[in-house]
């Protein structure tokens, strides 16, 4: 096994998480929900598309792991990738919600993965989110131009005990 060298990096992450893919999957079997699976990344790679910075680092199950150079990407291919999928809910009967976490920090990479503190906040952030939801933790709002930011409607979730961090972390409900 070879040991990856890891590189200090500062960026946001963003986590999708398909709402009821266990059930789906158990309903329809293994063939239909890859179809699902491929159709999210699909839609994923289209919102970072164009974007130097920022990449699906990798899929998780029925999630995804996607890495961006700042907030403001991040947010924005979130944004994007949340109205494609309820497009796709509406107009080709994609069978399941989305749900997204973006966080903003340090981190570091190993090989084509990024790993660290930040990750795994991002990861805890997308799971508090429901179906359709997008949130975005304070950390990462703060870093965004203040006039992108502007355009966005914020609610504050408020401080989130988040599991294995010592600190809460500031939320907001993110969207249009």
């Amino acid at each position: 096994m070879t040991t990856a060298t890891s590189q200090a990096c500062v960026g946001s992450v963003l986590f999708t998480d398909l709402v009821g893919f266990t059930e789906f999957n158990d309903a329809v079997g293994d063939a239909r929900a890859v179809e699902v699976l491929d159709r999210q990344t699909q839609l994923a790679a289209a919102a970072v598309a164009g974007q130097p910075a920022a990449r699906v680092v990798k899929e998780l199950g029925d999630g995804l792991m996607l890495w961006f150079g700042d907030a403001d990407i991040a947010v924005e291919a979130a944004l994007q990738l949340l109205s494609s999928v309820e497009s796709a809910r509406q107009n080709e009967g994609f069978p399941l919600a989305i749900r997204m976490g973006v966080h903003h920090g340090e981190a570091l990479t190993r090989g084509d993965d990024v790993v660290g503190s930040t990750i795994n906040i991002g990861a805890r952030v997308a799971d508090l989110a429901g179906p359709g939801e997008l949130l975005v933790s304070d950390a990462a709002l703060d870093t965004m131009d203040a006039s992108r930011r502007n355009e966005l409607q914020c609610a504050s979730v408020g401080p989130v005990r988040v599991k294995g961090v010592r600190e809460p972390v500031w939320l907001q409900r993110v969207s249009r």
